[in-house]
């Protein structure tokens, strides 16, 4: 074997023929069969000193500080789907209570037994503990990334902070010894409405994701976690979609027993969550510098381009103009439908936001199942760039729609004095659902596949800050500068009434984001920034996989030895079993990702070597 001086690198193969995807390297990136294992080089193989692969998690991935890591052909069946459930379940006992805030603070469920607040004093109270929700995943990205690991901050952050507010919450619904008989305990739900279920929520949305992809092998399972995040992102919906039905239903019968089932699911959840503690790939918390790979105490001698925390960032910011556009949906869309009339006589435009969450499941399986394998079939990868500008193009569509409704709205009352019917909004929730799988689902993904080793949840973190944050600060600063298009004719703000809802403008309001997401399709669509985004992401993929001057002191000495002469037993085995079967030995190229790729001669009829 050569030097390594004389070690042969092999450039990373386009898997897009030209098409503008990322580069993949020349190993499998979906080993998912056992048949698949055949064809990896054995450096990825989890053996047994017998010599046996390991059945259960027969992948081996050692990263540059020489931690050993051991993965399942199907992690979504072998862990993941325990994250899922946890994540869905999360997600349900959010929206259910979010949904439900207001009614219950002031009174709409119970006259008798409630916070006695006003609409504005409530909406105050959910809208900080939203911003605290928002800030949250940062200090929870931190403890993740350098202290506690990812599977000790969720159960931290559940145990500790999620389930208590919950609880709280649950109790304040009836009189109880605890929290009082007399009088509501204000006192105790705002530690549990502005801390205990914000800094719960926070800490697990941060990191569920990440823990959730680092269930896959980071290259022979590589183009798997697209499919993850996806799954991921539905799973969101499907809890929000469920949670906004049930718990306002039940909440209208009976708001103790309505607060009482987020708590006990979430409970179960975690229970499984905890059962299977021994399923998951745990990544070691490290405490590098943005630029490392590495650890302090294992530092990279090489000056190849690292994964940086800055570029990540950026390109999560990408989706920001896209994210504007969502953000309208609890707000102006619902300033829209107010003015409208309900469909079926029943169904309001707060009822509508359900289509979002509903065309994110529908989208989202259309995509995973057909969109992405028919690209993969054709060899082709959309390159990020493209999946943000065909998710602002959707959001674009989406706002032109709302767009289109405001002009019908205008000439129906100008002709007749009439309404439009609700049910004309529905294809612009439906058209933003479909443009966050693209755009949201895909910078979940970046996040986490494009950040530095020590830095992913950190930067899931500023990407929940980018979907969320950023976009609902631009939205109030817009409201501020065109909030004379939101008045009628004698300056009012109140436009709820249909005749004074004529007299505004919020058609121009339409007009400056539709020109806001435009923008943000053209910036994505600019070869510049797709190429800056593929070199980002191809450093990522480099350094994902490790590379020969980043490999642990201890499997670099076995390396040497190997070099110098000194057989590896194991090896030998294996090289002599295939040279009696194959009547030659494989010829391993090294390179500088550390894959190798086998070269094997057709079988002979009398072995000898070459």
């Amino acid at each position: 074997m050569s030097s390594n001086e004389d070690i042969e690198l092999e450039a990373l193969k386009g898997a897009d023929g030209g098409q503008g995807g990322l580069e993949e390297p020349a190993v499998p990136g979906d080993v998912h069969t056992p048949q698949q294992l055949e064809t990896i080089p054995p450096e990825y193989l989890n053996v047994a000193p017998a010599g046996k692969v390991n059945e259960h998690r027969p992948l081996l991935h050692i990263d540059a500080r020489g931690n050993a890591y051991t993965y399942a052909l199907n992690p979504l069946m072998y862990s993941v789907f325990l994250i899922l459930v946890l994540e869905l379940l999360e997600r349900f006992s959010f929206y259910g209570l979010y949904m439900t805030q207001t009614n219950y603070l002031t009174g709409s469920y119970d006259d008798d037994w409630n916070a006695d607040l006003t609409s504005m004093e409530a909406a105050s109270l959910i809208s900080l503990s939203t911003a605290v929700a928002y800030t949250v995943p940062f200090v929870g990205g931190m403890l993740a990334d350098a202290r506690l690991g990812d599977y000790k901050t969720i159960l931290g952050g559940v145990v500790f902070f999620y389930l208590p507010g919950l609880f709280i919450i649950a109790s304040s619904t009836t009189p109880n010894w605890w929290l009082g008989t007399e009088h509501f305990n204000v006192g105790a739900y705002r530690l549990a409405l502005l801390f205990l279920w914000p800094v719960g929520t926070g800490t697990v949305k941060a990191v569920v994701n990440v823990f959730g992809a680092r269930q896959y092998h980071p290259v022979l399972q590589r183009s798997m976690v697209e499919s993850f995040y996806v799954q991921f992102y539905m799973c969101i919906n499907v809890g929000a979609v469920v949670g906004c039905i049930i718990i306002p239903i039940v909440a209208r019968t009976s708001i103790a027993a309505a607060y009482a089932i987020p708590f006990a699911l979430l409970l179960v959840a975690v229970l499984f969550f905890v059962a299977g503690s021994k399923r998951y790939v745990n990544v070691v918390p490290g405490h590098a510098t943005d630029n490392s790979g590495g650890s302090e105490e294992e530092p990279n001698h090489t000056d190849a381009p690292k994964p940086n925390f800055a570029d990540v960032a950026r390109i999560c910011a990408l989706i920001v103009p896209f994210n504007i556009a969502y953000s309208q949906c609890p707000t102006t869309f619902m300033v829209q439908g107010a003015v409208m009339d309900p469909f079926m006589g029943i169904i309001e435009a707060p009822s509508l936001d359900i289509l979002d969450s509903l065309s994110v499941l529908v989208s989202g399986y259309f995509v995973s199942s057909y969109f992405y394998p028919l690209l993969a079939r054709r060899n082709i990868k959309l390159a990020t760039g493209y999946k943000f500008a065909l998710g602002s193009a959707i959001g674009a569509c989406a706002i032109l729609w709302s767009l289109l409704v405001e002009k019908w709205i205008h000439d129906e009352y100008g002709r007749s004095g009439g309404r439009v019917n609700v049910i004309w909004q529905a294809p612009s929730y439906m058209l933003i659902g479909a443009g966050e799988i693209f755009s949201i689902s895909t910078a979940y993904e970046v996040a986490f596949t494009a950040s530095p080793p020590n830095k992913k949840v950190f930067a899931c973190a500023f990407n929940l800050f980018c979907i969320g944050g950023i976009p609902n600060m631009v939205s109030l600063g817009l409201y501020r500068i065109c909030r004379q298009w939101f008045q009628n004719n004698n300056g009012g703000g109140n436009i709820a009434r249909l005749p004074d809802y004529s007299e505004a403008h919020v058609a121009n309001y339409f007009l400056v984001l539709f020109g806001i997401v435009l923008f943000g399709v053209t910036v994505n669509l600019l070869p510049p920034v797709k190429e800056w985004i593929y070199q980002v992401e191809r450093i990522a993929a480099k350094a994902s996989s490790g590379s020969v001057a980043s490999t642990p002191r201890v499997k670099q000495g076995k390396e040497e030895k190997r070099e110098a002469g000194e057989a590896d037993p194991l090896l030998l085995a294996k090289k002599h079993a295939q040279y009696l079967e194959e009547g030659t030995e494989a010829q391993i190229y090294r390179m500088n990702t550390m894959k190798a790729e086998f070269a094997r001669e057709k079988p002979r009829k009398k072995a000898h070597r070459k």
